[in-house]
């Protein structure tokens, strides 16, 4: 009874360990050969806008950002005109766009070439912070070297505690270089899965 016992166990922990590969394994990306437009973007629900002001990326055709379905988090997109492009230079500016760094003393979390940054460590208040202008209005900052963008009811003045990149999380799809904002309340994964559904949403469309 008790050889038998024995083996019983070690036939459902193997049937355990099997399935939780399987779900390990199926959550992969793994980015395709396919080299896209920017309307192959756009037509995945992705809104585009502007591009940046002081970045520059080499060798790519294309640097913009938008907002992506559902929930309106801001996406840039770097196009490459070629996979081995993206795979190199686009690589290297996805790095150099996310990079985080431990602050020292409060003052710094983000790389040298990061062009956004967002006001973090606010327990009360959502970033963007507010500030009061010379006038005594109340104006809502995006903290990415843009000016303000619209009046708030909420008063608010502080310095920022801690800054850090406003794209946190970066995935290359193709000759595609997405670059996806971590929203108030998330976590790096979630921002991940995110940008995996888009991409994955462009591919189906390419097909």
């Amino acid at each position: 009874m008790k050889i038998n016992s024995y083996i019983f166990l070690l036939i459902i922990l193997s049937t355990i360990f099997i399935a939780c590969g399987g779900s390990s394994s199926s959550e992969e990306f793994v980015s395709s050969d396919n080299v896209y437009e920017m309307s192959d973007v756009t037509s995945a629900g992705w809104k585009m806008k502007r591009g940046f002001e002081i970045a520059e990326f080499p060798n790519s055709s294309d640097a913009r950002w938008g907002f992506a379905p559902p929930n309106g988090r801001e996406v840039a997109v770097i196009r490459y005109p070629s996979v081995d492009l993206a795979n190199s230079d686009g690589l290297q500016a996805a790095k150099e766009q996310t990079e985080y760094i431990e602050p020292i003393e409060g003052i710094k979390a983000y790389g040298d070439k990061v062009e956004k940054t967002a006001c973090r460590g606010f327990a009360d208040y959502p970033p963007p912070y507010k500030l009061t202008d010379s006038n005594g209005i109340n104006k809502t900052y995006l903290l990415n070297k843009n000016t303000f963008v619209e009046e708030t009811k909420i008063p608010f003045s502080a310095d920022c505690p801690r800054r850090e990149p406003f794209y946190r999380v970066y995935l290359i799809e193709g000759n595609l270089v997405f670059l996806g904002e971590l929203m108030r309340k998330e976590d790096l994964n979630m921002v991940e899965v995110s940008l995996k559904e888009l991409a994955i949403k462009i591919r189906e469309g390419k097909e």
